[in-house]
């Protein structure tokens, strides 16, 4: 696993050394260096909103949860602590899901059982909202005279492929596969000794089928939070433009950041979207603006925030004793 994580860190370091290679970087420190202090704390400020917008979408996914400030601060917290791994690990939103639960349960009292149900559902909510927000940028594609046959062609099948994964990833929940491929497996001499897992499996099939039917409204704010999200994701691409001295619309934003998130979901395996986000930026802003250039100036002004933002999160993790060890056995306890 470890070799893993290290293959594909370098994959990512290596895709961003060839878009760097190519390009003329005085012109792109220049501009992203007009961003400044005040224009990061901005985008900072923005960021932290949506972040809350993230949280309260989640926060729904509890079925017995106080839906109080109180608790939205705590989940505040813990998600800033469990996004700071997802972005330095790799698998795609993962590394940091055991460390919430663990949070959760050690400090909240929350059970796995709770914490994990809660987790899967707002990652349902999370990419159904993605899908959407995909699906209008795909629109603004198709409309946009400057993008070529090729973008459009790309944009599409990119789109088809997140639909049928988020596809796949609702039916397991509300068909109950992961109970059926228990039932199968429970009759071998492996489902015996995966007796626990397989039985707690099928305890969380009832839960989700439990909370689909009792608590529809609240998925559906959940989703419509992860929506808004979203959009404040093309409210910061737009800022970010603007502070760097090259405005651009709002219809040229929201297909730049769809473009981005397409890419990054697709390469979930690299951290952080190391290289592969760049690339979009690059890419996107190249097609859209005739300055490709400008894409990696953007990706510098995110990439401080992230920095930033990960390094606050990080110092948080470390008031709740949450370290890089306590992570592999949070993912341990959790497994067992």
């Amino acid at each position: 696993m470890k070799l893993a994580k290290f293959a594909f860190l370098l994959l990512g370091v290596v895709l961003l050394w060839l878009l760097l290679r190519q390009t003329d970087m005085t012109p792109i420190l220049a501009a992203s260096g007009r961003v400044g202090l005040v224009g990061m704390a901005w985008v900072l400020a923005l960021y932290a909103v949506s972040f809350a917008t993230d949280v309260a979408s989640w926060q729904l996914t509890f079925a017995g949860m106080d839906r109080g400030l109180a608790w939205t601060r705590r989940l505040y917290v813990i998600r800033m602590i469990g996004e700071a791994y997802n972005n330095i690990t790799p698998m795609a939103s993962m590394g940091g899901e055991p460390i919430k639960a663990w949070v959760l349960k050690h400090k909240h009292g929350v059970s796995y059982r709770d914490a994990g149900v809660a987790l899967v559902l707002a990652k349902t909510t999370s990419m159904v909202g993605l899908v959407l927000f995909v699906g209008v940028g795909f629109v603004l594609v198709l409309l946009n005279a400057d993008l070529s046959r090729t973008h459009k062609v790309l944009a599409g099948i990119s789109l088809a492929m997140l639909t049928a994964w988020i596809a796949v990833f609702f039916l397991m929940q509300h068909w109950k596969l992961s109970t059926f491929a228990a039932t199968r497996l429970g009759r071998t001499r492996l489902g015996e000794r995966l007796a626990r897992v397989l039985a707690a499996l099928q305890d969380m099939d009832l839960m989700f089928a439990r909370f689909y039917a009792e608590h529809r409204r609240a998925l559906c704010w959940s989703t419509a939070w992860a929506i808004v999200n979203w959009l404040l994701g093309v409210v910061e691409i737009y800022l970010i433009f603007q502070l760097i001295g090259h405005p651009v619309g709002w219809a040229d934003a929201w297909i730049i950041e769809s473009m981005v998130q397409l890419v990054r979901t697709a390469t979930f395996f690299i951290p952080a979207g190391l290289g592969s986000q760049e690339g979009a930026l690059m890419l996107t802003c190249g097609a859209l603006t005739g300055l490709p250039g400008l894409g990696i100036s953007v990706a510098l002004v995110r990439r401080s925030r992230e920095l930033i933002w990960i390094a606050l999160s990080l110092g948080l993790g470390a008031m709740y004793s949450v370290s890089p060890a306590t992570a592999r056995a949070a993912a341990t306890e959790r497994g067992g």
